[in-house]
């Protein structure tokens, strides 16, 4: 068995980013999220983060402009406009 510290022209001692044991460094592969690391802990990206999701038509099919006589106004309304006073104060 070779030891990990032996020599080999070209290659260096580099540190798995998961395990944080050292390997050399042509041993060592990059992961989908960037890190470098040893055959055990090496995986590969999830199937589903390639998924893309189907786009919805949120639009109405068809409208209708407002009509003139329509309720809604710009005028302010007071309590004193839905609720007249039913009875006078002076005939009492």
């Amino acid at each position: 068995m070779i030891k990990r510290t032996h020599y080999v022209p070209g290659d260096w001692n580099a540190i798995c980013d998961v395990c944080g044991f050292k390997f050399k460094a042509s041993q060592l592969m990059k992961r989908w999220d960037g890190l470098m690391v040893c055959r055990e802990d090496f995986e590969t990206r999830h199937p589903q983060d390639f998924m893309r999701p189907i786009k919805e038509n949120i639009a109405v099919p068809w409208t209708r402009p407002r009509p003139e006589g329509d309720t809604i106004t710009d005028e302010v309304v007071t309590a004193a406009d839905l609720f007249p006073p039913t009875f006078n104060s002076e005939t009492l």
